[in-house]
């Protein structure tokens, strides 16, 4: 037994220090990303366009067109993405088809973003006639972000306690009544994480909307959805790409504008899931 515990001693000491090591190496990253870029940061930085071959102005556009697409994504996937994952938890877990679809959400979740960008590419900018779009980007990255919904949602529905349905069912509740009256008020912290954490996410992707709803640079907002947007993520792969050293200071400056913008959202989820557990 005194061996025993001595492995399990070591085995223990090892995760740790390889846990500490994974998490040094990530918080240093986002620390210097956000010291080197925040220098750069003005009131003017976050409303203004970039100006002379991106060694001046600010990044407004980009701001607003990636809170554009953050909101269209999320109209896009939440509906669809509840939908699926109620139907997985409540109606289709024994049937052949809740299973087809539910490897299809699993399998989709593995899926390089390159391939979303290629598949919105041919079929909502070509085959829909999109084009290079706020809509198209908007509908692809809502594709990527329906896993991580319906799978959230179909986990935070099968961890309820059973005595909740049997209760409502015993009161004489219907089915439908007891997900959108008992159910969803009670995962609603899971669920609402589970979207935070997919928009999180999806707000940093390059591939997808550069190849369906981004443009380098714009002279003007987006008048409508089938206007293509600037967005942070692009921004900076076009100024890294493209661009001497003399504008890689904006680059920088985006790059720890984004990387806030998303430890924000994650904050946000956490919170709000801390919140519940504590009460």
């Amino acid at each position: 037994m005194k061996k025993q515990t001595g492995i399990d001693s070591i085995i223990s000491l090892i995760f740790r220090i390889i846990s500490y090591i994974a998490f040094g190496i990530i918080l240093s990253i986002i620390v210097i990303v956000i010291v080197d870029g925040a220098r750069y940061f003005t009131p003017s930085f976050f409303v203004e366009y970039p100006s002379q071959g991106m060694t001046a102005g600010g990044i407004g556009p980009a701001i607003l067109g990636s809170l554009l697409m953050i909101f269209f994504i999320l109209l896009f996937s939440i509906p669809i993405g509840v939908l699926t994952g109620t139907f997985l938890s409540e109606y289709g877990s024994k049937s052949r088809l809740g299973r087809i679809i539910d490897i299809s959400v699993t399998s989709l979740s593995g899926v390089p973003s390159v391939v979303y960008g290629l598949f919105g590419l041919a079929l909502f900018s070509i085959t829909l006639g999109f084009g290079t779009s706020l809509l198209s980007g908007s509908l692809t990255l809502a594709i990527m972000t329906l896993p991580v919904i319906s799978s959230s949602v179909k986990e935070a529905l099968a961890s309820l306690p059973r005595e909740l349905r049997e209760s409502a069912y015993a009161l004489g509740a219907k089915k439908t009544e007891t997900i959108y009256k008992i159910l969803f008020p009670a995962a609603k912290t899971r669920i609402i994480t589970a979207i935070l954490i997919g928009a999180g996410r999806v707000i940093g992707e390059t591939a997808p909307v550069l190849l369906t709803g981004a443009v380098f640079y714009s002279t003007q907002l987006p008048n409508s959805l089938l206007d293509p947007v600037m967005t942070l993520p692009t921004h900076i792969y076009f100024i890294t790409m493209a661009y001497g050293e003399n504008a890689q200071w904006m680059a920088k400056a985006t790059s720890a504008f984004l990387i806030i913008l998303i430890l924000v959202i994650y904050s946000i989820a956490f919170k709000i899931r801390g919140g519940k557990q504590k009460s």
